[in-house]
């Protein structure tokens, strides 16, 4: 009787220190309590359950496992906590033969029914998983579990705002469901309405203070937005409250990469790893700063994941494809590593679709729309602030690099890729026609018809926001404002606008390599990468002849072999005089938000240009694409400084 009483206690106190988000001390509990009572079934239960609110699959699968019988007989809760153990792992199938038989023997067990759901959700068979949702919220109408996989079904059918409001429900509580915060912050970031969740946010926050779910999505949502002292607070908080946690300390060490701080965020990695071996989005991120080779550790225990490969999620095998496309790289296997570029590349192409059509028709648009006479008619003057400056062009093309030269400057701010051009671009009126952009956030309502002054000035104030102090210039390097050139010209006359350029199959291949955090749909076939390239090769032929004057071109090319006088020029041509700091510019501490955080913080190196050859036998659909485009390219490149 004495060591029924002393389990419950100890039971009981372990769940009273998790509630108070103690999860070491309800560790150190529980693990007392079996070194006392060694076996004990009740026990080890909750110690597998909270490894579970942590994540940690495979070691709740471990205690689970040690509670099946030499037959492979045991009880339902055992079975049903390998379940999950099975479907955290994306290991599906074998969750399937588990639940099964239990829904044979217990019909109406939601939890069951949600595990069987999110099974057939998996093999797309959605109606089916429609059907058994229908059931366990029948049998439980308040079941979060079977209220998440509900909304997961939505957004699969495209109902994105049945599936804000349906994880809200499972949000806006006292006891909120950790898996559909980061739903939520998922779906509303693809629909483009990050400030509403940045205040939903907040308002959960101060609602909720003690509730680590809240202060960890607010964290995520400052790191995107590139507020990385913000997001370091705030994902610092919650890891003391969790600590231990795989995916905090994921998040903290993408923040230390934006940051600069590259071994401390390797370290945080390696944790994860530690923590949860197969995470495939720490494999790919952590190998981005490493130089794999046969048989080492790094190489060895990736390829040990990808091996499972099948039982992941298609998200997560996407990570693990493109890790793998690095490291064949680095030992030179380059069928195997461009096998994987590819193989990731159209995982990324299903979760993501590109509408092509509509792509081209906004180049043609622009044209039409944006040319020296239309302006002239519009007549409107714009905002004459003059601290912005843009660094736009391809993706890929040398921009993180200026802004990096630029922002170790110490009158210049780097502010990154910002998206506030697009707000402010949005309806604007072009001699009686509206721009429509498609789904961005605009900075002024349609009714309203700012003036192109109005847009000016906001954007130039947003701009300045960033900062704590002012700056004589102030960089937005957003590479997709290369299609604004013309009406950033309108609406802010005096800023400076720099066009990054590269060799077009270099840029093109390095963004074919990239999994990007978002958007760049057309990087992902080697075809569609091509005619968007021409696309925007035409559309910046245009704003020469059209614009003449208005952009500073560089190439990435001349940067590269002869840093020091095009820093000096690029800085005369903000109108500042030269500091010696923009030739360390590798050592300027300040966020970097995109694939090339860590190489601008090296010292130039020439082994940059001309790596595409080694993969010129794969590159066949691109070069049909825009071959001719290489050649004049590289005839440009043959010519005098002075001549280009």
């Amino acid at each position: 009787m004495n060591d029924v009483l002393n389990i419950k206690k100890i039971v009981h106190d372990a769940a009273a220190a998790e509630k108070k988000n103690q999860i070491d001390s309800a560790l150190q509990i529980l693990r007392s309590g079996l070194k006392q009572s060694p076996g004990q079934q009740e026990l080890m239960i909750a110690l597998a359950r909270l490894q579970e609110k942590l994540k940690k699959y495979p070691e709740a699968h471990t205690i689970y496992a040690k509670l099946v019988d030499k037959e492979g007989k045991t009880s339902p809760v055992v079975a049903l906590g390998l379940s999950r153990c099975f479907l955290g792992m994306s290991r599906f199938e074998q969750a399937r033969k588990l639940l099964t038989p239990l829904y044979q023997q217990t019909p109406n067990s939601a939890e069951v029914l949600v595990g069987l759901a999110r099974c057939a959700q998996h093999r797309g068979e959605l109606a089916d998983a429609g059907k058994l949702l229908d059931k366990a919220q029948k049998v439980e109408p308040d079941n979060k579990q079977a209220r998440h996989e509900r909304a997961r079904l939505q957004i699969a059918n495209k109902e994105h705002n049945d599936a804000i409001a349906t994880l809200e429900k499972n949000i806006d509580r006292d006891d909120p469901y950790g898996d559909s915060i980061d739903l939520w912050i998922d779906t509303l970031k693809n629909q483009k309405r990050e400030l509403y969740q940045r205040e939903k946010l907040r308002e959960f926050t101060r609602k909720h203070p003690q509730r680590p779910e809240f202060i960890f999505g607010l964290g995520l949502t400052y790191s995107r937005a590139g507020e990385i002292d913000n997001a370091r607070l705030a994902l610092d908080k919650v890891s003391k409250m969790l600590p231990g946690n795989f995916r905090i300390l994921y998040e903290l060490g993408v923040v230390e990469r934006i940051a600069g701080n590259i071994e401390h965020s390797n370290k945080l990695f390696e944790q994860v790893l530690e923590l949860k071996p197969d995470h495939p989005a720490a494999l790919r991120t952590y190998g981005l700063e490493l130089k794999y080779s046969y048989g080492d550790k790094e190489f060895t225990r990736l390829n040990t994941v990808a091996a499972d490969m099948s039982s992941m999620e298609p998200a997560e095998q996407m990570q693990i494809h493109y890790a793998l496309g690095k490291a064949y790289d680095d030992v030179a296997e380059y069928p195997t590593a461009f096998k994987h570029y590819a193989v990731g590349g159209q995982k990324k192409r299903k979760q993501e679709t590109f509408n092509e059509q509509a792509s081209a028709r906004m180049f043609e648009v622009m044209k039409a729309l944006v040319n020296r006479e239309s302006m002239a008619k519009v007549g409107q003057a714009g905002c004459s602030d003059d601290t912005p400056v843009f660094i736009l062009g391809m993706p890929r093309s040398g921009t993180s690099l200026i802004e990096q030269i630029l922002s170790s400057h110490p009158d210049i701010y780097g502010g990154g890729e910002l998206k506030y051009m697009t707000s402010a671009m949005e309806n604007i009126d072009i001699l009686e026609r509206r721009l429509k952009l498609g789904d961005v956030e605009a900075a002024f309502p349609y009714d309203l018809n700012a003036s192109y002054e109005q847009r000016g000035q906001w954007y130039a104030d947003m701009l300045k926001s960033l900062a704590s102090k002012p700056y004589k210039r102030m960089v937005d390097k957003m590479p997709g404002n290369f299609n604004f050139v013309g009406l950033i010209h309108a609406i802010l006359p005096n800023a400076r606008i720099i066009h990054s350029r590269r060799h077009p199959v270099e840029t093109c291949l390095s963004c074919y390599r990239i999994l990007f955090a978002e958007g760049h749909q057309w990087t992902y076939n080697l075809n569609e990468l091509g005619r968007y390239y021409r696309r925007y090769w035409d559309l910046m032929k245009h704003w020469r002849e059209q614009f003449p004057g208005v952009m500073y071109e560089i190439r990435y090319e001349d940067n590269v072999n002869d840093v020091e006088s095009q820093a000096r020029a690029l800085i005369n041509y903000l109108d500042l005089e030269w500091n010696d700091a923009c030739l360390s510019f590798y050592d300027t501490d300040r966020p970097v938000k995109t694939a090339s955080a860590s190489q601008v913080r090296k010292p130039i190196y020439k082994t940059s240009t001309n790596r595409w050859r080694k993969y010129e036998t794969y590159l066949k659909p691109l070069l049909d694409e825009i071959g001719d485009l290489v050649e004049q390219y590289e005839a440009e490149l043959e010519l005098p400084p002075q001549q280009r």
